[in-house]
């Protein structure tokens, strides 16, 4: 029990960052992927990629190389 208290401690000591929305380079509209699922009757996981990058939409403020 003391190693995964230990790796437990380790993990609390970590510093960690929050992703900043505004350096992602798309966003998706969650909204109307699942209204699309939901007229297929599938899920969304279901859906294949082309299917799913219908839905995204590029960040403006993000220059993609």
């Amino acid at each position: 029990m003391t190693g995964l208290t230990k790796k437990y401690k380790e993990y609390l000591n970590d510093s960690y960052s929050p992703i900043d929305i505004n350096t992602l380079p798309a966003f998706v509209d969650m909204r109307a992927m699942f209204e699309y699922a939901k007229k297929k009757c599938v899920q969304i996981s279901q859906l294949t990629k082309e299917e799913k990058s219908k839905f995204l939409i590029p960040n403006t403020r993000v220059s993609v190389p």
